[in-house]
Parts: structure tokens; sequence; C-alpha cells
């Protein structure tokens, strides 16, 4: 594989788009999911992204990694972990798992999510655990407030940390009926409810 390659790039804009595809809540249905729902969703849009770039997607493998993305060589391209707990939590080792075997994958991606009134801790913690790491990680992090014990998602947020730093490279709805101009929109969720 071609280390200039826009891989990782990719990757990150598919996952944007595919969150939206299959979305396992609807308006009018469904507003609220359960964690294996997401957990569910998530594996969706990996093996949907590595689908579409022409790679191979291996659930729980290489040490129990949630996924594994591998080109045709069987050359790991991503290694991929998602949790439903923060970062900040004390409950999430996905992070450290994933900096044990960096070099082994161009790039390495961690999907969460994060109360919004503690994001910056959450981001913090994802950079102290992978700041000495070579490779390239991705992280995606629903964004939520909380309505009692419900998490209520505000937006699906796309950092990329390299070289030690944390960035952001997009920010969006997390809700496909909250994209404005798109087919999911919805204008009078009161009714749907």
């Amino acid at each position: 594989m071609d280390i200039n390659d826009n891989t990782l790039d990719d990757f990150a804009t598919l996952f944007n788009a595919f969150w939206y595809k299959d979305f396992p809540l609807a308006t009018g249905y469904k507003i609220l999911g359960s964690r294996a729902d997401w957990t569910i969703h998530i594996g969706i849009c990996v093996r949907s992204c590595a689908d579409l770039l022409g790679f191979f997607t291996y659930f729980e493998s290489g040490g129990r990694t949630d996924a594994i993305i591998r080109d045709n060589n069987e050359k790991d391209v991503a290694h991929i972990e998602w949790e439903w707990w923060e970062a900040s939590s004390g409950k999430v080792n996905e992070i450290d798992e994933l900096s044990k075997h960096n070099e082994k994958a161009k790039f390495s991606a961690f999907i969460s999510y994060s109360d919004e009134n503690i994001l910056e801790q959450n981001l913090q913690r994802i950079v102290e655990q992978w700041q000495d790491c070579t490779t390239p990680l991705l992280t995606f992090l629903v964004v939520f407030s909380k309505q009692g014990r419900k998490r209520m998602f505000n937006t699906l947020e796309t950092y990329l940390m390299e070289n030690g730093k944390m960035s952001l490279l997009r920010s969006q709805p997390a809700l496909p009926w909250d994209a404005k101009g798109t087919r999911w929109e919805s204008n009078n969720l009161e009714n749907a409810i």
C-alpha cells in the first residue's frame, strides 16, 4: 500500500456518510436506541467503509480487536475499536490496546461517545493514551446531552490525532433528521413522536 494514499481520509469521509445510512432510529418510529443498536450500527458502518474501499473486514480478531481492515495481501490497513463508555470514565482500555499495536496498521480508529459537558476531558484522555504512537488515530465521538439517564445525541465529531496533536476534521448532526437539506431531515419532530 502506498504510504501517500488517501485511505485514512476516505475512511473518515465514508464513515461520516454511512453513519446516516441504515440508521437504527427513525423520528416516527423509534427515537432512542439501545447500546446493542449502536454496536451493530457501528459494525455495519465500518464494514460498509471497508467494502467501498475494496478491503476486507475481520471482526473480533487480532487479539479481540473489534475490527481489523485488511487489504488483499492480508496487510492491516486499520485497527478499529468502539466503546459505549467515555474515554475519561476509567472503564475504557480500547485506546491503550490500539496503541500497543499501532505500527501494524496504516491507522487506527476509536469510536465512542462523550457527554458535551466533559468533551475536553474525553479528548484529553485520548491524547494522553495516544501521544507516543507513530501512526494516526481517527476518533469519532458521538457528543450527547443527558436527559435523566438517557443520552440525547447532538453531533458526530471526527478528530485526527497525529504527531501528538488532536484536530477536529468534521462535525455533523448525530441524528440524520437534523442534517439540513438531506432526505432524512424532519421539519416537524413534535408530530413524529
